[in-house]
């Protein structure tokens, strides 16, 4: 499904919400990094992710035989992807538009491209020519940090953003629905070996729920075992893939914000 805004034809995702509809987006406005210039390595045309969280912005995410299909759009070569995010840095340093911050994310899991590793490279060397002096960051689901050239990409960065919504298998199948393959422990493992990573995690009420006390419990036993720099926890605040997906109380997040900080000793912010 699409939509036209300006005379561009943009995607939305199952749930109507828009995807990015360019290899870098914004700058936006964010509470955490000022403006945040977004990198996606992704099509454009539909979400590219290795995870179906029932509480996706972008909807549910295209699998064979779902009912949610693909279009015929290709990844595009980190070259291409370079090339695309070089003209775009000239029109913004020209225009002399503000960036505090660059952050790889995107429609999906900027690390399942196949390039990844070069890509990052290349998106390092752009930001010294254009940007220099700024982060970049990435949003990641964690899925991948496994991998030798994922770890060496990641390395990279200045900032590591990696989701961590539960802290048993159960509870990530029901919140995140990953693909086949997915492995809790070994994805915890890598994150214990990554430099200064921060732990972003949805917490959801309704269809499914992680704020019960064992969940909470498993969830902070997980973190205290990677001792992340930080930990970021927040709800819904846009339209999810499953629409009986609710937010939670403010008041539960900092009561588990609480227990995470006292019981794994890690510092931990509710977004509101």
């Amino acid at each position: 499904m699409t939509v036209a805004v300006n005379g561009e034809k943009i995607f939305l995702g199952t749930n109507g919400y828009p995807l990015q509809s360019a290899a870098v987006y914004g700058p936006i406005h964010s509470r955490r990094y000022g403006y945040s210039l977004g990198i996606n390595p992704l099509p454009i045309s539909y979400k590219f992710c290795d995870f179906d969280c029932v509480y996706c912005q972008y909807g549910w995410t295209p699998r064979p035989g779902s009912e949610v299909q693909r279009t015929e759009e290709r990844l595009k070569s980190a070259n291409e992807l370079l090339s695309e995010v070089e003209r775009i840095f000239q029109e913004l340093t020209a225009a002399q538009t503000p960036v505090d911050m660059i952050t790889i994310a995107g429609n999906g899991e900027p690390t399942l491209h196949p390039d990844f590793l070069k890509f990052v490279k290349g998106l390092v060397r752009l930001r010294g020519e254009y940007f220099p002096g700024k982060r970049i960051g990435i949003l990641s689901d964690a899925s991948q940090c496994h991998r030798p050239q994922i770890r060496e990409a990641l390395q990279g960065l200045e900032e590591r953003c990696m989701k961590l919504d539960a802290g048993d298998p159960k509870t990530i199948e029901q919140i995140n629905r990953p693909a086949g393959g997915f492995n809790l422990k070994r994805t915890i493992e890598a994150l214990k070996s990554l430099d200064n990573v921060t732990i972003q995690s949805m917490f959801v009420q309704g269809t499914c729920d992680n704020t019960q006390a064992e969940q909470v419990d498993r969830w902070v036993n997980a973190v205290g075992e990677i001792q992340p720099i930080s930990v970021q926890i927040y709800t819904i605040d846009r339209p999810p893939a499953d629409s009986r997906i609710r937010p939670v109380p403010m008041a539960r997040l900092h009561e588990v914000a609480e227990i995470c900080e006292r019981v794994a000793g890690v510092p931990t912010e509710v977004f509101e």
